[in-house]
């Protein structure tokens, strides 16, 4: 028994010792798989830095290229909006003399008219003495009078048919329910 014991403390002294052996050896291992993982973590940075600068660089670039599209876009843009802003201006100037137009018309009558009338009773009034051609005369300022004032009449109606128009046309209907 006593050598039984000894045999088995021997052996349990062996398993000891080949535990210690295996815990040195796991010790080394995990030590070497530790220092693995360190250059791994780093090259793994190393990897990822350089990945970001590179992704970096190409979204850079990729912005940069979206930008002067952008820009060339809003540069066209512009241009387009010069050029209606210069017709709409000629649109404005052409709508401006039309709206004139009526009032230089019954303004030139009026003047016209004015101008007939001064220089034809001028005219009417240099007879010499002779009675008929007065009367003569004086009917034919009273005709160009007639005439004159007709056609003022026709200018004034036709006119106020442009005004009706335009402003049939241009100007906002407001609802049943919302007059004021």
């Amino acid at each position: 028994m006593v050598a039984e014991a000894q045999k088995n403390r021997a052996a349990t002294a062996s398993a000891i010792e080949r535990l210690k052996a295996q815990a040195a050896a796991n010790q080394k291992l995990v030590s070497q798989v530790g220092g693995a993982v360190q250059r791994i973590e780093k090259r793994t940075e190393e990897r990822v830095e350089k990945a970001v600068e590179q992704v970096a660089g190409e979204a850079a670039a990729t912005m940069t290229a979206n930008l002067d599209a952008s820009n060339e876009r809003a540069e066209r843009i512009i241009a387009a909006t010069a050029k209606l802003e210069a017709r709409q201006l000629w649109s404005a100037a052409a709508a401006m003399c039309l709206a004139l137009l009526p009032v230089v018309v019954v303004v030139a009558g009026l003047w016209m008219g004015i101008a007939g009338l001064i220089t034809g009773a001028q005219w009417a009034l240099d007879v010499d003495g002779s009675v008929w051609l007065g009367i003569g005369r004086w009917l034919v300022v009273a005709v160009d009078l007639a005439g004159a004032g007709y056609a003022l009449l026709a200018s004034a109606r036709w006119v106020v048919g442009l005004v009706e128009t335009w402003s049939g046309r241009g100007m906002p209907k407001w609802p049943s329910w919302r007059k004021r």
